[in-house]
């Protein structure tokens, strides 16, 4: 797919704001947050004050994206939202929001993971570092102990003093409460970007699968890893490059074939020698094989940063959503495209900027109320400042 196809997603609504100056979302998630049976759209992110960068969560009507209520915060100093999941993780019947980030304490970053009410009432937080900067990535979320309430999955890094190392571990929802932990490095700095729950085996127990990459001394290389929920015990492990650099940002588990096994999705990029290029890939859950590869450019430096699996089009199989961008020679557009996931084949795909260098760093898929919609957060340059930018497409 090095040209754009001709079917294009059609914008439905956007809005976009600054808060000061540099403001951005870096995640997206859908859920019904205020028990109305409707679904609201959650934006976590950041801006920058002048002086430091603040957290940013906000709820948005998903019919017309208006603001339904904003939450701003700091502690000490830089402080941002790297991940937002929806979910009822106390067992109370209600969905809560949880955030997941780092902040930094005028020494190092430490990760910082809340849990909110719909209507952003702090209910919980959970601070802390391992000697040296530590950041959550990722969070995901599960019934791993079968009991009330769902555990809460972080995946980030943190720096050991002479390297990053990956850090995965698992938290009640209930109380925020420690379950367990692991963490590892190959060779050099190896990081966690993406996290997903789910049952792979077909077992009682939930597996968590990791997404990131490893610094070999020379280049990174995609990593790919299953744990066992209950003990994150190591499962399996896959872990290549396409001859560079090539990483995993994004990772999804569903049915995509609508076949009798699930599948795992990771979207990312590699270094092809001349620019960086998408890279999609669809592995079996059980044994980690390759069942399906894309991987496409336009003009030149093209990026998967994110990805949704749902079924959008209405086809027999599920949809893939990846969202990220692409370099046209003087800016930055953002990109999304719609891939049949029994096929691999594009069904649709668009791009866009505004003013100037536009990313969609996160997608989620949900009904608005005129039926699914893809919605991309992210931002734009408009000369000045970068501007945080919500939309929705069909």
């Amino acid at each position: 797919m090095t040209s754009k196809p001709a079917s294009a997603l059609i914008s439905q609504s956007s809005t976009s704001w600054f808060w000061t100056d540099n403001t951005t979302i870096t995640s997206v998630a859908t859920g019904d947050v205020n028990g109305d049976g409707r679904l609201e759209i959650v934006t976590g992110g950041y801006y920058f004050d002048g002086t430091r960068y603040v957290a940013q969560l906000a709820v948005w009507n998903s019919s017309n994206l208006a603001l339904m209520s904003v939450t701003a915060w700091y502690w000490t100093s830089n402080t941002q939202i790297s991940a937002v999941a929806i979910g009822d993780v106390n067992g109370d019947g209600l969905s809560e929001i949880i955030t997941g980030g780092s902040y930094f304490d005028g020494s190092v970053y430490n990760a910082q993971l809340v849990v909110w009410t719909g209507s952003l009432g702090l209910v919980n937080v959970k601070a802390w570092n391992w000697g040296n900067d530590t950041q959550i990535s990722s969070v995901a979320l599960g019934n791993i102990t079968a009991s009330a309430g769902l555990s809460i999955v972080t995946g980030g890094s943190f720096f050991d003093g002479t390297r990053h190392c990956s850090q995965l571990a698992v938290w009640s929802g209930v109380n925020l409460a420690f379950q367990n932990v692991t963490y590892w490095y190959w060779t050099s700095n190896t990081y966690i970007n993406s996290v997903a729950v789910a049952n792979i085996t077909g077992g009682t127990s939930l597996s968590v699968v990791t997404g990131g990459a490893y610094s070999d001394g020379t280049k990174l290389n995609a990593q790919l890893a299953i744990w066992n929920a209950t003990n994150l015990a190591f499962v399996n492990v896959f872990a290549w490059n396409w001859g560079f650099d090539t990483e995993i940002n994004a990772v999804a588990v569903a049915n995509v074939t609508g076949g009798t096994a699930l599948s795992i999705v990771t979207g990312g990029q590699y270094f092809d020698g001349a620019r960086i290029g998408s890279q999609l890939v669809e592995w079996n859950g059980s044994t980690l094989a390759v069942q399906n590869v894309a991987s496409w450019y336009w003009t030149s430096n093209t990026r998967i940063t994110s990805l949704a699996v749902a079924n959008y089009s209405g086809a027999s199989s599920l949809d893939i959503i990846t969202g990220g961008s692409f370099y046209d020679g003087a800016k930055n557009n953002a990109q999304i495209a719609d891939f049949n996931g029994a096929t691999f084949g594009v069904v649709t795909a668009t791009s866009w900027f505004q003013t100037s260098g536009t990313v969609a760093n996160s997608i989620a898929v949900g009904n608005t109320g005129f039926g699914n919609r893809i919605i991309a957060g992210g931002s734009f340059f408009d000369l000045t400042r970068e501007n945080a930018q919500l939309t929705t497409w069909g």
